[in-house]
């Protein structure tokens, strides 16, 4: 082979490789998890999504295994999320937070004129069903048909919108296939939300693909608003929180009786329970605002355009949901500014005692300041009576010792004169030796400073 030719892409030579970097798989796999199904119309899909809680998440395969073992179960095609069945095919998705049912009913399952009748949900085992683990939060009933020839939407729409509420139904021409879907986001009696699709496209790919981005809309639309009934539940606690926090700031800066002691315990009582609200809602917000973007996006991905003057799925989603989004944004903003404020009327009153504390440092300096200065003159007092005691004593004493050695050696020297030249040089005595003292003791505390 010349060099300048290309190796086919098929060729199957073998190489070996570099040491794969951690989890290369898992990374490269996570692209395919949960692939889109690809779809022959007329086809019927149900989809459930739960919310359960721990202890949910350990029955969930024992429950799948239970709908194997009671059902008629293809082992030879079925794998861990995609269980096959007689007549409709079962996928599981486990969300970190959710899990997905789709059952999807094969073509041969007939549909009478209502386009909702015969749901797969009639091939489940009896009471299986009702044993799904965690809480139903989602029950999309969804049915793809095939676009009649010489049909158009105008007529479609006028033909199947007596399946759907009124005062809430939606219709869009979708995808570059131009089909065309319609629901009106209502749950029914039976507990499911009804969705029509008429496909055009020509590709099972394509109508799967559209399909799936039309179930994840309701999927998030529906997670996104659980965060509603908590900033519901926030805005009716902030206003009492807002009014301690402004009784406290008046406090500070007009004074209300209270000492600065007693201001910063409530502050800080106040700033504990603002932080724990945070806590508690910042990632079911955060969560949320994630969830309402990936519902615009899959609206955007949609290529929407409208059926006459009858909404759009988008524009109502975005005009419901809008609402939604800003309750839970403006709930947030509110705590996220009340604990600022917080913060800067509890640093602010800690300037306040920083200022007090250091004015009373200064006076209780001041005060040791002048116990020390009198201390030190008494200290001086003392020092002069004792040169004056050790002189009168030191006198008396050598006077005894004088007249004695007088009476000895006949000294002819009167005592008076004696005390009168002995007194002056013990007291000059003393006082070197109180002042060298002194100046030993300040040298050393100078030295250990």
């Amino acid at each position: 082979m010349d060099a300048g030719s290309k190796l086919p892409y098929h060729c199957a030579m073998q190489h070996k490789l570099p040491t794969n970097a951690d989890m290369r798989s898992e990374l490269n796999d996570e692209f395919h998890v949960y692939p889109y199904e690809p779809l022959v119309p007329p086809v019927r899909i149900v989809t459930l999504v739960m919310l359960p809680s721990r202890g949910d998440r350990a029955q969930e395969v024992a429950h799948l295994q239970q709908l194997c073992a009671q059902g008629n179960h293809d082992t030879s095609r079925s794998t861990l999320n995609r269980l096959y069945f007689d007549g409709f095919l079962l996928k599981v998705e486990s969300h970190h937070e959710f899990t997905r049912y789709k059952f999807i009913a094969s073509a041969n399952i007939g549909h009478a004129t209502d386009p909702f009748a015969n749901s797969p949900l009639s091939l489940l085992p009896e009471g299986w069903l009702t044993g799904l683990p965690g809480r139903l939060l989602v029950a999309l009933d969804t049915t793809v048909l095939p676009y009649p020839e010489q049909a158009s939407h105008q007529s479609l729409f006028a033909q199947y919108a007596e399946y759907f509420s009124p005062t809430s139904l939606a219709a869009s021409q979708i995808g570059r296939s131009k089909s065309l879907a319609m629901t009106d986001f209502q749950i029914r009696d039976n507990g499911m939300t009804r969705m029509l699709v008429f496909s055009q496209a020509e590709l099972p790919a394509q109508i799967g693909r559209l399909t799936y981005r039309l179930i994840d809309i309701e999927t998030y639309r529906m997670l996104a608003l659980v965060i509603l009934p908590q900033a519901k539940n926030l805005l009716k606690k902030l206003p009492l929180a807002d009014t301690r926090l402004k009784d406290l700031t008046g406090a500070i800066s007009e004074g209300g009786g209270m000492k600065d002691e007693q201001l910063m315990e409530r502050l800080t009582a106040l700033a504990a329970e603002v932080e724990d609200l945070i806590a508690t809602h910042y990632r079911p917000f955060s969560i949320a605002q994630t969830r309402f973007d990936l519902v615009l996006q899959r609206l955007d991905e949609l290529y929407e355009h409208p059926i006459g003057p009858q909404p759009t799925m988008g524009g109502f989603l975005r005009r419901r949901m809008q609402k939604a989004r800003s309750t839970s944004e403006s709930a947030f903003h509110w705590l996220d500014q009340m604990a600022m404020r917080v913060s800067q009327a509890s640093q602010s009153l800690r300037t306040r005692i920083d200022v007090n504390n250091a004015a009373q440092n200064r006076g209780m300096l001041a005060a040791m300041n002048r116990r020390f200065q009198l201390q030190l003159r008494l200290q001086q007092a003392a020092e002069l009576l004792s040169v004056a005691i050790f002189t009168y004593y030191s006198v008396n004493l050598l006077e005894y010792i004088y007249q004695e050695l007088a009476l000895l050696l006949a000294w002819d020297v009167q005592s008076v004169l004696f005390k009168s030249l002995a007194a002056p040089v013990l007291a000059i005595a003393a006082v070197v030796f109180i002042y060298r003292r002194r100046a030993k003791v300040t040298a050393k505390t100078d030295t250990s400073l």
